[in-house]
């Protein structure tokens, strides 16, 4: 496979839909061809259990959400193998380090989390989008999206959880469980700060 797969990750209102977007204009203004994708998906058939499982408000234990999610990831492998194969870039707004990061918080074994991902195709590149607690406050984070993670009651206090799951971003980007380069990028700059650093990046990998 010659093409280049980059995931942003980050807390819920780090900026990643935003750069992830920004980055594959960018990159189309060069004639490149770019897939740009997210997680959950919402397509596939697993993505829509997802979908009705949210806006039903079930709630399910921990382990049944992230083998969910990981299955998501699975029933889009084949369609990511053939996008690289054609050599485009895919950009995908949160893969599996989200799944760690959260569900590791909620308490399930990191080791077991890791596991049940290791079948799919790993990014060549991690971007994460590092913002303090504050700063995803100060954003206006909406608990509907925090909830397709977690469950709320589970979660409380809100802040105190979102503190500990950036910093599990942060202890993964420093001990990487799979393949890839992680780059670290202080989120709470501008938006074209921001986006700039991720072209420098993005620029010596195609």
């Amino acid at each position: 496979m010659s093409g280049l797969f980059i995931a942003f990750e980050g807390v819920d209102s780090a900026g990643k839909k935003t750069h992830s977007k920004l980055l594959a204009e960018r990159l189309r203004e060069m004639n490149k061809e770019v897939v740009l994708i997210n997680f959950p998906s919402y397509e596939t058939e697993i993505g829509k259990l997802i979908k009705g499982w949210i806006s039903r408000s079930l709630k399910l234990s921990p382990e049944t959400a992230s083998m969910l999610y990981a299955a998501d990831r699975m029933q889009y492998q084949d369609r990511i193998k053939e996008w690289l194969r054609k050599g485009w870039i895919v950009i995908t707004d949160r893969y599996c380090y989200s799944n760690i990061a959260y569900q590791s918080v909620l308490g399930l074994s990191k080791e077991w989390l890791i596991d049940i991902e290791k079948p799919i195709i790993k990014p060549d590149v991690i971007i994460l989008l590092d913002i303090p607690e504050k700063e995803a406050s100060n954003r206006g984070l909406k608990q509907e999206t925090l909830s397709t993670f977690i469950d709320m009651e589970e979660a409380k206090p809100e802040e105190t959880f979102r503190e500990k799951v950036r910093k599990e971003f942060l202890e993964l980007s420093k001990n990487p469980p799979y393949e890839g380069k992680w780059h670290v990028i202080d989120g709470t700059r501008s938006v074209e700060i921001v986006s700039d650093e991720i072209w420098g990046i993005v620029q010596t990998m195609s």
